[in-house]
């Protein structure tokens, strides 16, 4: 374009033109992409409000990215001042109320709060509809909206709000299909970038005094040939992620657990044998469970106990939970 024709350009339209907003034409799968970088490579302090079913907590994240390295401390800022601290192998989850300390392995490549964003976002396509929002302001600062909504009734939608200048998630709602708010968290006030010392990393209480209860190590094997049950019957989209036997510290056998995703919910379904007396997870879940958007259904299949969770409508729980069943011949089964 020469001057000549520029300066025929209207102002307000040269200024659009020059805008750095337009230059970039950031899409929705862009910032899906921003949000889930930024959620695993920037230091960030802040203090977030998190409201699920008829809870709302107030609590203090502090999260440290040293190269692959991750480090963050969950901190309550109500109650008995509860405290989880994250690294790429474990989470120790500090209860004062309970005088004991929860230790678990962690798969290093297991996400962290407050990634909600997939790694591809292009499979999202087939089963959300994902379009850019407006801008606005949290935690007194610029905001991208993201919109997601699915094309079904087997999955929740989305609406994320990702920090202008560097892509962190700073406010998410997760919404059933009339539109209602199952589940949010917003930050209040939010420090981004700069140096965490060790310190800020390390829980209030060490546990000092307290009963620790570590997870078995290993704590998950894949499955492989040992693998005995299947889910015959799954949404359009979900698939298995992870199939593995786990052991865990109040289990005297291992727990087959099944993954499944569609890019963005995740299902979890868990099979177990019950013992002589008939107890297990059925004893903890039996039929449907709903609090907020977690859903659980619990059945007993043969001798064993089939529990699913997770955050998708109860039609999924279902229909997962009703199509869950051995693959091969499983000992003691008729």
């Amino acid at each position: 374009m020469t001057s000549s024709r520029l300066s025929k350009l209207s102002l307000p339209l040269v200024l659009i033109l020059l805008s750095p907003a337009v230059l970039a034409a950031d899409t929705a799968h862009d910032w899906l992409v921003k949000m889930n970088r930024a959620a695993g490579t920037l230091n960030y302090d802040g203090v977030f409000v998190y409201q699920h079913a008829d809870q709302l907590q107030s609590m203090r994240i502090i999260h440290r990215a040293d190269g692959n390295s991750r480090r963050e401390r969950l901190v309550a800022l109500s109650g008995v001042g509860r405290e989880v601290i994250r690294t790429d192998s474990e989470v120790r989850c500090y209860l004062p109320d309970e005088n004991a300390v929860l230790v678990e392995h962690r798969k290093a490549d297991a996400k962290g709060f407050p990634n909600l964003a997939p790694r591809s976002p292009g499979e999202l396509d087939e089963n959300y509809d994902i379009r850019l929002g407006k801008t606005g302001r949290v935690a007194n600062r610029k905001v991208q909206s993201v919109a997601i909504r699915p094309k079904d009734a087997y999955r929740y939608g989305y609406h994320l709000w990702a920090d202008i200048d560097t892509g962190l998630l700073l406010k998410a709602y997760l919404i059933d299909h009339q539109g209602s708010i199952l589940e949010q968290f917003m930050f209040t006030q939010v420090t981004i970038g700069g140096k965490i010392p060790d310190s800020d990393l390390e829980p209030q209480n060490k546990g000092s005094g307290y009963v620790w209860y570590r997870e078995p190590a290993p704590a998950d094997t894949p499955a492989q040939g040992a693998a005995a049950w299947t889910v015959t019957q799954l949404p359009k989209g979900f698939s298995l992620s992870t199939h593995m036997l786990r052991t865990l510290a109040n289990r005297q056998l291992p727990v087959e657990q099944m993954v499944y995703s569609d890019g963005l919910a995740v299902i979890s379904v868990f099979v177990e044998r019950l013992d002589a007396g008939g107890s297990g997870r059925a004893k903890g879940v039996s039929g449907l469970i709903a609090k907020g958007a977690v859903n659980a259904y619990g059945s007993r299949v043969g001798t064993h106990q089939v529990t699913v969770v997770g955050e998708v409508p109860v039609t999924t729980i279902r229909l997962i939970g009703g199509s869950v069943v051995p693959s091969r011949a499983v000992p003691g089964d008729k």
